[in-house]
């Protein structure tokens, strides 16, 4: 069995779980980040007094320094199940143990919610500190057959926690991008890291001269066209036009998009969060 690769990540903007952890934090705790002073009867531990402030203090009042408490955070996968992601399941699911294992690692829960035509409960695992169950979803994901669209991504919100989260969303997104807004607004209270599953072989290497058949994954419709050295060109821009147009409509909701192919590497989500704020 191969070695599951762990990533880092590190979310910027305090959290909201009470219980502590390796995140930045609202409530006051243990911790080493000082927050602010506060008066002795609002925090009655003696140990913190700071006598400086105290001096300082303009109503005579005992100041007490308290600290800023990391907490723990919900890590969530939200995945795209359709017929058009059948050959990237086996990343998917080298994904999902990487994205668990990186959870547990910090203290962190970890949960996946699959999407098809709709919600299905078979595909939904409640965020847990526990990889057994996450290893059985890997193997299963790596045999499924998926049929029909990801409809269900416009309902994925609903399975997320209230508090603060963070959602790896995993689709081709070959489906209408007008739909996307709504599939995205729903996910603007988390921190949600958008990846996309893109093979630039799919159009660099189509033959300049030759009958091309393509067929949609999931509606399942089929056209030929006779390939020459123009029509490659205009299918390749047309591919390209498309990824700035993914990439805009995921920032206007303040997400930057990471596009993988090929086999899955830790080493790039290492790299995305060495350079994203989130």
């Amino acid at each position: 069995m191969r070695a599951i690769e762990s990533f880092h990540y590190r979310l910027a903007h305090p959290g909201y779980s009470v219980f502590p952890g390796a995140h930045p934090g609202q409530t006051v705790g243990s911790g080493q980040l000082f927050k602010r002073h506060e008066p002795l009867l609002a925090s009655p531990d003696p140990r913190r007094i700071d006598l400086r402030a105290s001096v300082l203090d303009p109503f005579q009042h005992y100041r007490v320094r308290v600290f800023q408490q990391h907490s723990k955070l919900a890590v969530f996968v939200i995945a795209d199940l359709s017929a058009s992601m059948h050959a990237r399941l086996h990343w998917l699911a080298d994904f999902v143990l990487s994205a668990a294992q990186s959870a547990l690692q910090c203290g962190d829960s970890f949960g996946f919610i699959g999407c098809g035509s709709g919600l299905d409960r078979r595909w939904w695992l409640p965020a847990g500190q526990a990889m057994q169950p996450v290893r059985t979803l890997s193997e299963r994901l790596r045999v499924l057959q998926p049929q029909g669209s990801a409809g269900g991504l416009i309902q994925a919100a609903t399975r997320l926690p209230a508090r603060r989260s963070l959602v790896f969303w995993v689709s081709d997104c070959h489906f209408d991008a007008a739909s996307l807004p709504n599939i995205l607004r729903p996910l603007t209270p988390h921190a949600v890291v958008p990846l996309v599953a893109w093979d630039e072989a799919e159009y660099r290497s189509l033959p300049d001269w030759g009958l091309v058949r393509f067929q949609d994954a999931e509606n399942r419709r089929a056209r030929t066209l006779l390939m020459r050295p123009g029509l490659k060109r205009r299918v390749e821009q047309a591919c390209e036009d498309r990824r700035q147009h993914l990439r805009r409509s995921f920032r206007a909701f303040g997400m930057e998009p990471l596009f993988v192919g090929g086999s899955y590497r830790a080493e790039a989500m290492d790299r995305y969060f060495l350079q994203h704020v989130l």
